[in-house]
């Protein structure tokens, strides 16, 4: 956060291009030029110290727009060591400073694994009920979600770490589906599959869309061009805006989650 105030105050911040690291863009942190930030984290406690800090800095741009992801505490994020209370009571904070509509809470991703020498499958759902009914009742109405994509590095990394992640076919994944879906449905939350097309339906789970172009709108109070983001994944919701975070160096999360896509640790 100290980044980004710095970033703030000069004006401009210059992006290096991760396929081609001589191209640089620099792109204007004015907020005549801003129209929303989007911040994404499991735990928005340097955030929002920063934030009472700088308010007037803050409050200078028309909108801040906010994706929480809250899972089961789970021995695959070992440094994420805050409660679920101390999260909740972010979130709580976030929605009386903000607006309900200024967040999109997440529960991503789903994962299922083994511990190397053991049969049983296990997951982070444990405490799904219970957080589902505490966003419930903090005013939230949505939830995107994903199953966690098991590409080669993080199938190598968990590997390393004494874990065997496992993949259920998309008849299982749905069954998995049936089951939540109850809960959030008796909890008046609407699910939102990312990147997941072939669990969508239209009827009971839509597409996500994580840089949402219709709740900015609401939350700065005018009309967003509605451009998707060809910059993601072929199945990505999401609408074009400009990143100027990282993976790697002073970005690299400190969460390092076994089962992170984005994560560059090997280990």
């Amino acid at each position: 956060m100290d980044w980004v105030i710095e970033r703030i105050q000069i004006g401009y911040v210059d992006v290096v291009n991760p396929f081609n690291r001589r191209q640089l863009s620099r792109i204007s942190l004015k907020n005549e030029d801003v129209k929303c930030w989007v911040w994404w984290s499991k735990n928005f406690d340097e955030w929002i110290k920063s934030y009472k800090k700088h308010i007037e800095l803050f409050k200078s741009y028309k909108g801040h727009y906010f994706q929480f992801t809250i899972n089961s505490p789970s021995e695959l994020e070992q440094n994420l060591t805050i409660s679920l209370e101390e999260r909740f009571s972010q979130l709580n904070w976030l929605i009386r400073e903000f607006g309900s509509n200024s967040i999109s809470f997440r529960y991503d991703p789903i994962i299922f694994y083994k511990k190397k020498g053991e049969k049983r499958v296990r997951h982070n759902l444990d405490k799904f009920k219970y957080i589902i009914e505490t966003i419930s009742s903090l005013g939230l109405k949505d939830m995107i979600f994903s199953f966690a994509t098991i590409y080669s590095k993080v199938n190598n990394r968990m590997q390393k770490r004494g874990y065997i992640p496992v993949d259920p076919p998309l008849n299982k994944k749905k069954e998995i589906l049936n089951r939540l879906l109850d809960v959030c449905t008796r909890n008046g939350i609407k699910m939102e599959a990312c990147c997941q097309p072939d669990l969508v339906d239209n009827e009971r789970i839509m597409q996500a869309s994580c840089i949402d172009a219709v709740k900015i709108e609401k939350i700065v109070g005018e009309v967003i061009q509605k451009v998707k983001d060809t910059g993601q994944r072929k199945d990505c919701g999401c609408y074009k805006s400009k990143d100027i975070g990282g993976y790697s160096g002073m970005f690299r999360c400190k969460h390092n989650c076994a089962y992170c896509y984005a994560s560059p640790a090997k280990i």
